[in-house]
């Protein structure tokens, strides 16, 4: 799962419909709602625009004390070029395509035996994001896209339980999503 963190929650959910598309579990944010959203469920966590953030230093330090263990990258020529790049594991050109976006930080999480973002694989169970398809020990099964997401959600979070208002949240485009009760 990738954390999205904007102060336009409109860029950031953009970000995060991309990476949908590529098959990846992702939510975006506000920087004061990236507070009670961050875990270590997450892979990683992209922050776009840093320097449109009142003091990036601070932010970032208290997220990396919330969770220690998911990278954090950034999006922007302005900071790319600054001393406070180093605050963040990797910095990324505004230009940068999505997809080398995506494969770099999967680079990145692998270079450090990291979990990696995109992967979803258990118990026999390979429904990462650059398959076409979901494979079960070698066979394929034949699941929709929407099948697919929740699956790669359950996954992600495997072992823990999690509720229909969760899989809703995480496996669906906020402009997509059913009814409660239909998950």
């Amino acid at each position: 799962m990738v954390l999205i963190i904007n102060t336009s929650k409109k860029q950031a959910q953009s970000v995060s419909d991309i990476f949908y598309y590529m098959g990846i579990i992702s939510c975006f944010a506000t920087p004061k709602e990236a507070f009670s959203e961050i875990s270590d469920l997450y892979r990683a966590v992209i922050v776009l625009n840093p320097e449109s953030f009142p003091d990036i230093e601070d932010f970032v330090t208290k997220i990396k004390s919330y969770a220690s263990s998911v990278p954090i990258f950034a999006i922007s020529d302005v900071i790319q070029q600054s001393s406070v790049s180093s605050i963040f594991d990797e910095c990324f050109s505004d230009t940068i395509y999505s997809s080398e976006l995506a494969e770099r930080i999967m680079i990145y999480q692998n270079q450090r035996n990291m979990p990696v973002t995109g992967h979803y694989r258990l118990a026999g169970i390979d429904a990462s994001c650059y398959n076409v398809n979901v494979n079960v020990f070698e066979k394929t099964v034949p699941f929709t896209k929407t099948e697919t997401m929740i699956l790669r959600y359950l996954i992600s979070s495997y072992p823990i339980p999690q509720s229909p208002a969760n899989i809703l949240k995480y496996a669906f485009k906020p402009t997509r999503k059913p009814e409660i009760t239909s998950i």
